[in-house]
């Protein structure tokens, strides 16, 4: 890729010569732009390619297996707290249901 002072040396020619050459130019310099595109894409699909054909075999850093997720939890009264703020009166009830089952169960 062209440095910035190229670029501008290049502009100062391009304003002295034709309209027909300025075109050309232009479509010289588009042409080498899409062309440096698809070798980004190639590589950068290439790449993908690779990360996946190892996370398949089981190496790399791709995502974690299952056995090795970290599974999160909250306590029943954040539970509680973010379905209320939802409006959500179902999953409200569920974090209270062990509470009740306790409840009626050391009744006497």
């Amino acid at each position: 890729m062209a440095n910035h002072l190229e670029l501008l040396n290049e502009l100062q020619q391009l304003d002295k010569v034709p309209s027909l050459e300025r075109l050309r130019a232009a479509q010289k310099r588009r042409a080498q732009q899409l062309k440096r595109w698809a070798a980004y894409e190639k590589e950068m699909h290439n790449k993908k390619r690779k990360a996946d054909k190892q996370q398949r075999r089981g190496g790399g850093l791709g995502a974690p297996h299952a056995s090795r997720r970290k599974r999160v939890s909250f306590s029943a009264s954040v539970a509680l707290l973010e379905a209320s703020a939802r409006n959500d009166a179902d999953e409200g009830k569920a974090p209270c249901r062990p509470l009740t089952n306790l409840k009626r169960s050391t009744a006497y």
